[in-house]
């Protein structure tokens, strides 16, 4: 089923601000939930969103922009990474632990508090909260950290506040050093012969 309106709303925001070349998975369910709720944030009094979703956009290429928008969109993110990447093999693998809806999914699942206070000065970005759940971990102990945890104001969440640099990279920032290097082709001018 089509959105025109949200699929409007995703194109001058989430894909106006990415550099990836393509963008078609910022148009994902999960990430069209994210677009729809926060246009229903009440501009004068603020307010908090909460998902439990898919969290590959954590660092996916795609997501750049999305990960922008939320930036400067909100005041506080609170991101608790829950891992769980079957999309690997070896010991990546077993390192992402056990999925948390079983064998329901295969992607890396992220718990993601958006905050938006009403006062938020247009120009600062959202200071971003991040904890990962560790490696080699079984479903079962993280339903059991989860649940000691209880909410993200308990002391064992020990957040990590992480800076963003200016490609919108949360988590692995890129390695700028790529720029120097020679390039073999050039995919926007194939005649360019240099």
């Amino acid at each position: 089923q089509s959105y025109t309106t949200l699929n409007s709303r995703i194109e001058s925001t989430y894909v106006a601000e990415s550099n990836a070349n393509n963008k078609n998975s910022v148009y994902d369910s999960y990430i069209k939930a994210f677009r729809w709720a926060s246009d229903r944030i009440n501009k004068k009094d603020g307010g908090i969103i909460g998902f439990v979703t898919n969290g590959a956009w954590l660092d996916g290429n795609a997501q750049d922009g999305f990960r922008k928008c939320l930036e400067r969109e909100f005041s506080s993110i609170y991101v608790f990474n829950l891992r769980g990447n079957q999309r690997t093999s070896g010991e990546l693998s077993r390192k992402e632990g056990g999925k948390i809806f079983g064998s329901g999914s295969r992607t890396p699942i992220a718990i993601t508090i958006l905050v938006k206070h009403p006062n938020k000065p247009t120009n600062e970005k959202a200071k971003i909260y991040y904890r990962d759940i560790g490696d080699y971990l079984s479903r079962e102990d993280k339903l059991r950290i989860i649940k000691e945890m209880g909410d993200i104001n308990h002391p064992m969440m020990q957040w990590k506040e992480i800076t963003p640099n200016e490609h919108g990279d949360w988590i692995n920032h890129r390695n700028e050093m790529f720029r120097l290097f020679t390039p073999l082709g050039d995919k926007d001018d194939k005649k360019n012969k240099e």
